[in-house]
């Protein structure tokens, strides 16, 4: 197992340590930058063609047109996974504005940087799984529009120093409302009196490719319809059962929530329903 790192000026793997970029790359001075974050199931890269799309409307909604096509993505991660040899990979891909002067005028960024770093994929044993997680709700620290996955992850990287510093392991982002939006990383689903629901995109939240693959399963797979909705973050603890999903750590219930237990306190019967046909999906 390996950690290797594609860069669009060498346009070859590299090792960590010989994967470095300029200081005046906006991506490092600014965050202005688009990325996906992938897994490979069995070798293959899980949902593809769904996170280029969206790598495409993130550069889109900050008016950066990519130079990199999804031909071009492909190839490069192709072999930047065959470099490092893992069973399976945890795929990063970032594409910033590229170089200039610092400025905050975008006009003057040239020569845009697509970088792909690929590691060994790390996922929740079955008792983790089982065993769930600590979340906390908190408030929602951001300026940019959270359905971008843009490169500036501060208020997110703030929100899960707060769950940490309080004991738990994620954080469950809340607008000024009181609305749930989504976990640090990851969606929300919440399951009340057999009927499941996440908050729907007005709240401000990340669609994630691995939150529609759960929807689409959960009413094809098991008849549960999920209703999007405004969830307010009182409503969560009265769940029965709490889930987060994500292309990395996939399926992770939430079975403690600001210090009081979730349901039973592990994974829910709905939630394990979700483990088995998600991974069925992957092919595990």
């Amino acid at each position: 197992m390996s950690t290797k790192v594609w860069l669009s000026t060498h346009a070859r793997p590299l090792d960590p340590e010989d994967a470095t970029i300029s200081v005046f790359d906006r991506g490092f001075l600014y965050g202005d930058s688009v990325y996906e974050t992938l897994r490979t199931a069995g070798g293959s890269v899980v949902q593809l063609d769904e996170h280029l799309e969206r790598l495409r409307r993130s550069a889109a909604g900050i008016a950066f047109e990519l130079p990199f096509d999804g031909a071009a993505i492909q190839a490069a991660m192709a072999a930047t996974l065959a470099a490092a040899a893992n069973a399976d990979s945890r795929v990063r891909v970032i594409v910033t504005r590229g170089t200039g002067p610092m400025s905050l005028d975008t006009r003057v960024a040239r020569s845009p940087l697509l970088v792909i770093m690929v590691s060994p994929l790390e996922v929740p044993s079955l008792a983790e799984r089982e065993r769930g997680i600590a979340a906390v709700t908190v408030g929602r620290e951001t300026t940019i529009r959270p359905g971008l996955k843009t490169g500036n992850y501060l208020g997110n990287i703030l929100a899960v120093r707060s769950a940490h510093e309080q004991g738990a392991e994620d954080a469950i982002l809340c607008n000024d409302d009181g609305a749930v939006a989504e976990a640090a990383t990851s969606n929300l689903f919440m399951v009340r009196a057999g009927h499941v629901s996440t908050p729907s995109l007005a709240t401000g939240l990340l669609a994630g490719i691995t939150r529609g693959t759960i929807m689409t399963l959960l009413e094809t797979e098991l008849g549960l319809p999920v209703v999007e909705r405004t969830i307010l973050a009182d409503e969560l603890r009265d769940a029965d059962e709490l889930f987060l999903t994500s292309s990395v750590r996939g399926v992770m219930p939430v079975t403690t929530l600001d210090g009081a237990r979730v349901g039973e306190g592990s994974a829910g019967p709905v939630t394990r329903r979700v483990f088995e046909v998600y991974d069925r999906f992957l092919g595990l």
